[in-house]
């Protein structure tokens, strides 16, 4: 009992202080996105009772060793197909996609858990593979393990999702030392797979892609949130307008404000200081005190883990925030921690309760 008590000592209050503060911010911001909206007035009061349960999920995580995550990571692989697979057959259809399982009194989302226990299950299978590392076939097996849930979340259709893993395979074997003359041809075969898979894409989809490489043949109606967003972080300036005072949000201007473009809601009434540079100061926060737990362990596994994590947030952010000032096609990829969602706020949590195991075991001594 003393040694399970021992590994709370090295629990990173900073990372948890940060990741809190973001949630609380993100609160405060969706209540003013949603104000004027009365089918949206409960989004507020949800997304508290989401962080509240994410608090005690992160600590949950944190208690259990991350290592009996790993011995039982062919489990949760399988977990995550079958789930995928009931999503396409019997999924909960909402905006012409469909990405959910219905319980009831609440809809999840099982793409969100898979980004993260995914980056969990492919840390142990590039660990227990290292030996292998060089071998091209092995490089081939590890794109068909993370290809069948791509496969399966492409076709919902979720296309920023389908990058979003296709970033973590990317960046979680480079970092386990694949050859670079394997990227080389993986880069052709990518190609060659961008010409077969664009002509398959949702229309929407392709209209997204179309309007952001020539947004002056588009239709307006297909670039006007994007154009609204635009605005809204450029007449925010350096201090904002003020909170619940932004007229792009307040007056209806700009859509799904609260999740896909609530960075543009943020700067417009909290400004440059007050609203953009604190997000991103504490995301970056975030990620270094990650990517330090990446440094501090000894366990290629829980290296992985944490890289992989470490990727997720860095590319949801980028994704998100160029998506508000028109550098990146929209992809519906949301601000992690800020954005309304209950399956994202969770899954982000276990990711930090995740990290939090991998630091409170990294001597190699401790097994709490």
């Amino acid at each position: 009992m003393l040694e399970k008590r021992s590994v709370w000592r090295y629990f990173d209050i900073w990372l948890a202080a940060a990741v809190i503060l973001l949630t609380a911010y993100g609160i405060l911001m969706i209540r003013s996105a949603v104000t004027g909206a009365p089918a949206l007035t409960e989004h507020p009061t949800r997304q508290f009772y989401w962080a509240i349960a994410g608090i005690i999920v992160m600590l949950v995580t944190a208690g259990i060793d991350y290592r009996y995550l790993a011995s039982a990571h062919w489990y949760i692989y399988g977990a995550l197909v079958l789930s995928l697979i009931f999503v396409v057959a019997a999924g909960q259809i909402n905006n012409e996609a469909r990405r959910w399982i219905s319980l009831g009194f609440v809809e999840i989302q099982p793409s969100e858990f898979g980004r993260i226990f995914l980056a969990v299950t492919f840390a142990q299978f590039l660990a227990g593979r290292r030996d292998r590392i060089n071998q091209f076939s092995n490089t081939i097996l590890s794109l068909a393990y993370i290809g069948l849930p791509i496969l399966l979340i492409f076709i919902q259709p979720d296309l920023g999702m389908s990058i979003l893993f296709i970033v973590l395979w990317f960046v979680m074997i480079w970092l386990a030392g694949l050859p670079l003359s394997h990227f080389a041809i993986l880069g052709i075969i990518g190609l060659l797979a961008a010409g077969i898979v664009y002509p398959n894409l949702a229309e929407y989809q392709k209209i997204r892609i179309t309007s952001f490489i020539n947004p002056d043949e588009a239709d307006p109606e297909d670039v006007f949130n994007v154009d609204q967003a635009v605005v809204s972080v450029g007449t925010g300036g350096w201090f904002g307008k003020g909170y619940l005072q932004g007229t792009q949000s307040q007056l209806g201007f700009l859509r799904v404000q609260h999740t896909d473009f609530i960075f543009s809601v943020l700067t417009e009434e909290m400004g440059l200081v007050f609203g953009s540079f604190i997000v991103l100061f504490l995301m970056g926060f975030v990620l270094l005190r990650v990517l330090r737990v990446a440094s501090l362990t000894p366990d290629p596994a829980g290296k992985l883990m944490c890289t992989g994590i470490a990727a997720i947030l860095f590319f949801q952010t980028v994704v998100s925030v160029g998506m508000n000032v028109r550098i990146m096609p929209v992809t519906g990829l949301t601000l992690p921690f800020v954005s309304y969602g209950g399956s994202s706020l969770i899954t982000l949590f276990i990711a930090i309760g995740v990290v939090q195991s991998v630091l409170m075991r990294h001597r190699k001594q401790e097994f709490g």
